[in-house]
């Protein structure tokens, strides 16, 4: 049986002004503008806050909310095809949004999907693509003590491409990417769909601090019916090696008195245990040797293609690594940096290639 629904939160202005730290009585534009400086997601919580709270708004506000909600909704329709039509997992972004109240809009930056081997990543993307038609791709081989790990990256514009961040879809073989000397790679997701969005969420301070929506999200998260019973969610996080990160998120949410009782004890308690054996496992003055460096892929080829395979294929011409993927091709690359005469070539070998798909092993020329 589920743990029953602590004490809800009252996701309104005043809370956002709260977790602000800004004056109690500051007015609805100065808020906004705020938050516009905090980022982090705050502009569409407080739009779509002031709608609620009938404040008057202008056609540009008002157009703004509109594009936020259509992203969201576009992106709950795509992950909720995406989880029917493959199985695979989608975690944050709509996962969180749906624990919001109605008419709290949680925007959602990009699609974040893990699947459990390389044929269901084509196929999601093959899906992806079938609705929203791409031009640009990234794609990178990352080593693994459980073999060579994929992330591949589709995007296209916004509504108004002027003013609108890209849409983004992220797929990936792997749960967590991990950080050297912090903690490995882990490549299965927790059963429980709300405690892979809150590690999904602690996993989020490798690359930064924590915000004001991160608690938000945790408060709403261990406030629902669907929470995790707190000895249990410790464990998970345990397991996943995140001890101390959902920690830190735990301990700055229960900070703020308006937050402060959504946060049970108990689970403070046990990730504190467990966040002692964490650390000591952790070095990052000598971060673990890495299985190998990651890879790259510069893209070749545009538009982007789908319904074509589901495996990469692997060639070489000289120095260089094409690799063919069914969305597009790639130059390999360890890094940034690409030498213009390595990318010529790579063009220039891969017009000597059948179209797409290529059913052969890995080539060698040169």
């Amino acid at each position: 049986m589920p743990p029953e629904p602590r004490a809800g939160v009252a996701v309104q202005l005043d809370l956002i002004r709260e977790l602000m730290a800004v004056d109690p009585g500051l007015g609805a534009r100065d808020l906004l503008l705020a938050a516009r400086d905090a980022r982090g997601g705050l502009p569409a919580l407080v739009l779509s806050l002031a709608a609620l709270e009938a404040v008057p708004m202008g056609t540009g506000a008002r157009d703004e909310l509109r594009r936020l909600t259509r992203r969201s909704e576009t992106y709950r329709q795509l992950a909720d095809r995406i989880a029917d039509a493959t199985g695979a997992r989608v975690v944050k972004g709509p996962s969180l949004a749906s624990y919001y109240p109605p008419g709290v809009l949680r925007s959602v930056g990009d699609l974040d999907i893990v699947v459990s081997d390389e044929p269901q990543l084509w196929q999601v993307l093959s899906l992806v693509l079938d609705a929203h038609p791409a031009h640009e791709a990234l794609f990178t081989e990352l080593p693994s003590a459980a073999g060579t790990q994929l992330y591949a990256c589709v995007q296209w514009p916004g509504e108004d491409p002027l003013l609108d961040r890209d849409y983004r879809v992220e797929v990936s073989t792997f749960a967590f990417a991990g950080e050297p000397g912090l903690g490995p790679m882990r490549i299965t997701l927790p059963a429980d769909p709300a405690a892979a969005d809150l590690l999904s969420l602690a996993e989020e301070r490798f690359q930064r601090p924590f915000g004001i929506r991160d608690m938000l999200d945790l408060a709403l998260v261990l406030t629902s019916g669907r929470a995790p019973e707190p000895r249990r969610l410790a464990e998970i996080a345990a397991a996943h090696r995140l001890t101390p990160e959902l920690l830190e998120l735990c301990e700055r949410t229960a900070a703020y008195p308006a937050l402060a009782g959504t946060v049970p004890a108990e689970l403070i308690s046990a990730l504190r245990e467990f966040a002692d054996a964490e650390q000591a496992l952790r070095c990052p003055e000598v971060p673990e040797a890495p299985d190998g460096p990651p890879c790259y892929g510069m893209q070749l080829t545009t538009p982007l293609r789908r319904g074509a395979g589901d495996r990469c294929e692997r060639h070489r011409t000289g120095s260089e690594v094409v690799v063919r993927t069914p969305i597009s091709d790639f130059l390999m690359v360890p890094g940034a940096l690409v030498d213009p005469d390595a990318y010529e070539r790579a063009l220039a070998y891969l017009a000597t290639l059948r179209t797409w798909p290529v059913r052969c092993a890995t080539t060698t020329k040169g």
